[in-house]
């Protein structure tokens, strides 16, 4: 509720500056693939009387939108929220235990705060972004044994499961009217509290003027 109610007046205050500052503002949203590098790099325990399942697919999807405020004619700052998902399909069969079509996910969740700008006034439609992200995770992990089975999601909530770090993109981006760009977008992130890369994503975008 007090996420909600935060949301409520963050964005009350937006449309209040924006009938001050025409023009000023927009809202992006983003969908489309990305690549997780964390989620293959578990080991797994392979035995005779056990077995794990916890890696998940490098190639998933993303999707999110963000808020964007134009500080001058080539540059904006940028706030979003973007969830991606990871998943595997488990099969297993042994003399106790048959699992069958069964998926695991891994779920990132990015809050993040961005700079944009345009690399020239000349070239306006191609610009970079860098920036601080902060982000919350779910892992589903599966552990099987001839004395049974274990399906376990970690999540922030019971394993305060959250890192941080920065990212770095490009998007390149066009109108198609007075109102609306359509764009290309690709980022990396970058996890300072674990000195990692996390994610890759390259995304199609939808912007809409205000």
């Amino acid at each position: 509720m007090k996420t909600i109610l935060f949301t409520l007046c963050f964005f009350s205050g937006m449309l209040s500056l924006n009938a001050q500052n025409k023009g000023r503002f927009s809202v992006e949203i983003n969908y489309g693939l990305c690549g997780n590098f964390f989620v293959r790099s578990y080991e797994e325990i392979t035995s005779l009387y056990n077995k794990s399942f916890y890696n998940k697919n490098f190639i998933g999807l993303i999707g999110g939108a963000e808020l964007k405020y134009r500080l001058g004619a080539v540059s904006n700052i940028r706030l979003g929220y973007s969830r991606s998902v990871n998943d595997r399909e488990i099969d297993y069969s042994s003399p106790t235990l048959v699992i069958t079509d069964f998926h695991i996910r891994h779920i990132n969740h990015f809050f993040q705060l961005g700079f944009e700008r345009s690399f020239s006034k000349k070239k306006p439609s191609l610009k970079y972004d860098v920036g601080l992200v902060y982000m919350r995770f779910n892992q589903q992990e599966v552990d099987v044994s001839v004395f049974g089975a274990s399906f376990e999601e970690r999540n922030f909530k019971t394993y305060r499961l959250e890192e941080g770090g920065v990212f770095v993109g490009l998007h390149y981006s066009k109108k198609i009217d007075t109102k609306f760009d359509i764009g290309i977008r690709s980022r990396l992130y970058y996890l300072i509290s674990t000195n990692t890369f996390d994610t890759i994503t390259l995304t199609p975008t939808l912007t809409y003027h205000f």
